[in-house]
């Protein structure tokens, strides 16, 4: 038997994020849509007899014991399906910038329950991965099956939609993160916030229009105080024509749709000069369910 599974798993934007109130319980409702782009981690889960769950990561600051989601996933998988853990090593190759509000931690855990799927034949289907996947956070089970989805609720609502053809997203991130507890405070503080029009967005989808899409599109997230360098990566992405550019997230990370790819290779090249992190990438994910 084969000791080492590799995944790519892939990171989101929020095509547009409306935070439409808080709950009884504190949590906070939201209206996105979720993309999934071709930004990538690898995640590589090696067999050993240690019959316990470690976590490497390419990254120094990623925490790499039970504070990490992946080992989160690795527990939740065994707990559920009574396999016994007869050790494993998660390594994470980080591609993905951390904090900024591309899903990366949620991204992975949903490819080591995947790989742990394939690994122990437990024959889980996507829909019972999702199920159990939630555990983690809301925003895993978006990744068990990526694409492009309409997610409500607290994020746990999540409603398939056809995916958009192929568009170029440039995404870029300074050095400043954003506290995404301290946002959600100033937004729980606005007196009138802007909401956005969900059926018009909806039906841009159906049509597969991104232009009208991006039009009508907003995140809450930018009506708080945020790093500096947000404006500036939005105003070279809309020098070099982007079809429209939001925050992702919370923050940090801003992205810029873009129907042309010259003008979006255009826009990663000059962002790539100023900012730690630039990449161009698409909605196309051809092999995101391969098992290497």
């Amino acid at each position: 038997m084969n000791k080492s599974f590799s995944i790519k798993t892939y990171a989101k934007i929020n095509l547009t994020l409306d935070v439409t109130g808080r709950r009884s319980d504190g949590y906070h409702n939201i209206d996105s849509i979720f993309e999934e782009i071709s930004v990538s981690d690898t995640v590589t889960v090696s067999l050993n007899d240690s019959e316990k769950t470690t976590v490497s990561c390419n990254v120094p600051e990623v925490p790499c014991d039970e504070r990490n989601i992946v080992w989160k996933a690795a527990d939740v998988f065994f707990s559920t399906t009574g396999v016994k853990n007869p050790g494993i090593n998660i390594h994470i190759q980080k591609n993905i910038p951390c904090q900024a509000g591309m899903g990366g931690g949620s991204t992975n855990a949903a490819g080591v329950f995947r790989v742990l799927n394939r690994i122990f034949d437990t024959h889980m289907t996507d829909r019972q991965l999702m199920e159990i996947s939630v555990r983690t956070g809301a925003d895993t089970p978006f990744f068990i099956k990526g694409g492009l989805a309409h997610i409500t609720g607290i994020g746990d609502i999540i409603t398939e939609l056809k995916p958009l053809s192929e568009h170029f997203i440039v995404v870029a991130k300074g050095t400043e993160g954003v506290s995404t507890a301290g946002a959600y405070k100033e937004i729980d503080s606005l007196s009138d916030p802007e909401h956005q029009d969900s059926e018009r967005i909806l039906n841009a989808c159906a049509n597969d229009n991104i232009t009208t899409l991006m039009s009508s599109a907003l995140n809450t997230f930018e009506l708080t105080t945020l790093p500096g360098d947000i404006a500036s990566i939005k105003s070279i992405m809309k020098k070099h024509g982007s079809s429209g550019t939001l925050m992702t997230g919370s923050g940090a990370a801003v992205f810029g749709i873009f129907t042309d790819r010259n003008k979006a290779a255009e826009a990663c090249k000059e962002l790539k000069n100023s900012y730690p992190f630039a990449e161009l990438c698409s909605n196309i994910c051809e092999d995101r369910n391969t098992i290497f």
